[in-house]
């Protein structure tokens, strides 16, 4: 996998990546910020979920992927210089009917549909939790919101760990037999309150949760796409014009109340899920001069450069470079002598420090080339 961070100063590849060892994550505000990053990426068909660990390394948020998504899918994705939120945007847009969407607690990949529909049900569940405010006493009320750790250990099964939690949260699940079986690798989470992680966990098959009236007792139920639900939208004063022409076009006759530049909507959660479609779409769009722009470069002599691979060929190496702008001109490139060397793999995983250019493509291509000419503008290889 090749991925790229370009900034003025310094340039990181990340070719392999191994898993993120993160136990903690940024969220709410850290969060937009970190994926308010700008960065350049380029992948050549490398496994989806290898693509989005390293953007969760990168960015220290957790991505969350459906269970529904192959994480072996290869795909190959190209960016120009964009914040980390339209590279994630454009990893789920490689595969079909997937889509994304960011919480205050981590970003969810998955199918679209119950990716859209996901932020509704999680402020429609934490607002049936708040409903027992009044109804039970503070300290039990306490413990059923306070966040916890959401962590679990390799091959546990999802019914488990919502009952382990439960018992945390001081919460009876009634049927837990309603969840499916299966086998999860381990995951490391934010801490967060047990509504969500129950919320996040059941979408996934489809399901979700009811709490009792008088208790903190839930009963899992199937999602219902025709149920009528209230969902305020923060959408921002430059995009209410646009956004609710939008909406009424989607779904004419929709009940909208506005305050201010936010929207309160009442309608079904299939109708839903295509209003939170429909935003995010107009808050993620990138205009052709954002997505195709230069991306700021200081002399490749004194940028510095880090590596983070076990091996690649010298071709993937300068094709790589040269899709990032680094300008490689290799002398008699199609002789058979040069397209030999071409095919030579290096070995990389000596290249952990950052270095310059100045100092680090001779350690790259000088065993291969008799000269490495590393100027301002480009790097000269030659065999003579």
């Amino acid at each position: 996998m090749f991925g790229v961070i370009l900034t003025l100063q310094s340039v990181i590849l990340n070719i392999t990546v191994a898993a993120s060892e993160l136990t903690t994550f940024k969220t709410g505000k850290d969060l937009d910020r970190a994926l308010a990053v700008k960065i350049s990426w380029s992948s050549i068909s490398s496994e989806l979920g290898d693509q989005l660990r390293d953007l969760q390394q990168q960015t220290q948020v957790l991505i969350l992927r459906d269970r529904r998504i192959d994480p072996h899918r290869r795909i190959s994705v190209e960016t120009g210089f964009v914040p980390r939120v339209q590279v994630l945007r454009q990893i789920s847009a490689t595969v079909p009917d997937t889509a994304f969407c960011v919480t205050d607690d981590f970003v969810c990949v998955g199918p679209a549909e119950a990716i859209h529909r996901l932020p509704i049900l999680l402020s429609h569940n934490t607002d049936q939790v708040n409903s027992l405010r009044k109804k039970i006493d503070a300290a039990s009320f306490r413990q059923l919101t306070a966040k916890i750790d959401a962590s679990w250990e390799q091959l546990s099964e999802p019914r488990q760990i919502l009952l382990d939690d439960a018992m945390i949260a001081g919460v009876v699940i009634r049927n837990p037999d309603a969840i499916p079986h299966d086998l999860w690798a381990e995951g490391h989470l934010p801490r967060m309150a047990f509504t969500n992680l129950a919320t996040v966990i059941l979408n996934q098959f489809d399901l979700t949760f009811s709490v009792a009236s008088d208790g903190a007792e839930f009963t899992i139920v199937p999602i219902d796409p025709e149920e009528t639900l209230e969902h305020s939208y923060i959408v921002g004063s430059d995009l209410k014009s646009s956004i609710a022409a939008a909406w009424r076009n989607k779904a004419p006759g929709i009940e909208i109340k506005w305050t201010g530049s936010n929207a309160a909507v009442t309608t079904t959660l299939q109708q839903h899920a295509s209003l939170y479609a429909l935003l995010q779409e107009s808050v993620y769009s990138v205009t052709t001069s954002d997505s195709t722009s230069a991306i700021p470069r200081s002399s490749i002599r004194t940028t510095n450069y880090q590596i983070k691979a076990e091996r690649a060929t010298i071709r993937q190496l300068i094709d790589f470079f040269r899709r990032e702008g680094v300008t490689i001109e290799v002398v008699d490139e199609e002789s058979p002598e040069v397209l030999a060397i071409l095919k030579e793999s290096v070995q990389l995983e000596t290249f952990k420090e950052r270095q310059r250019g100045l100092k680090l493509f001779p350690l790259i291509f000088g065993m291969h080339f008799k000269q490495v000419d590393v100027r301002d503008d480009r790097v000269v290889l030659s065999r003579e």
